[in-house]
This record gives C-alpha cells, sequence and structure tokens, in this order.
C-alpha cells in the first residue's frame, strides 16, 4: 500500500492505522510524488487524498487507472458530498472516504477495493442505491 497526503501527521495516523493489517511501502506528500511512487513501487492499493499539491487526486487516480489498471485507488478528503464522489468513481477510485470517518471506513474502504467492489462512506447520501458512477 501506498500513502498519500500532504499533512505528515495524517500519513503517521493513515500508517498506524493499516500496517497492522497492510504492507505499507512508502508515503508521499504531494500528487507528483505519487505518480513517482506508484510507477517504481506498483502497490496493490493507493491511498491518496484528493486535494493534493502539484498534481489533485482525482487526476493521479486517472492517470494511474489509465497506465497501471490494476492498482486499486481509494481516494480520502476532508469534506465532499454525492457529486464529489461520483468525480472520484468517474475517476477510477475503488473507493471514497471522508478523513473524519477514516479511523472506521479506511480499512473497509481496503478490503472492499481488494475484492473489486467500490465503497463510499455511508455519511455521503448517495441518491441512487445503483452504482455510484
Amino acid at each position: 500500500m501506498l500513502l498519500a497526503d500532504d499533512h505528515v501527521g495524517l500519513l503517521k495516523a493513515w500508517g498506524r492505522l493499516l500496517e497492522p493489517s497492510c504492507d505499507v511501502v512508502g508515503s508521499v506528500r504531494d500528487g507528483r510524488a505519487l505518480l513517482e511512487a506508484a510507477v517504481a513501487l506498483t502497490p496493490d492499493v493507493i491511498v491518496a487524498d484528493l486535494a493534493m499539491p502539484e498534481v489533485s487526486g482525482l487526476d493521479v487516480c486517472r492517470t494511474i487507472k489509465a497506465s497501471l489498471p490494476q492498482i486499486k485507488v481509494v481516494l480520502v478528503t476532508g469534506g465532499g458530498d454525492e457529486n464529489v464522489a461520483r468525480a472520484a468513481f468517474r475517476a477510477g477510485a475503488s473507493a471514497f472516504v471522508l478523513k473524519y470517518a477514516a479511523v472506521h471506513d479506511l480499512q473497509v474502504a481496503i478490503e472492499r477495493a481488494l475484492t473489486g467492489d467500490e465503497y463510499c462512506s455511508p455519511t455521503v447520501r448517495m441518491k441512487s442505491a445503483e452504482s455510484t458512477r
């Protein structure tokens, strides 16, 4: 797993949260570094902030899914609604998680992504029970 967020504290917290059950192969602080690390490390899953310096999480997701489609992308954001979630899934994300719910949602999102399912934090109200695409 590769982690990406411009806040060092969150990277450390996500690492502590995930390392008991996941192999964290690296962490980066901007979108450009994430693209480089994804190519070099080819992790199974990337957990990335939606709003990062250099290249946004959405743009990173689009690029990764075009060149390395086997990598699952979990996008995390400090705030988002149904429209933001739909944009994340259209970009190729397997999951959309709100940061304040990450302690409860992140592991579930990763597990679902690895099985080929989508996951969206339950507090994001989707108008349709159908696919988030």
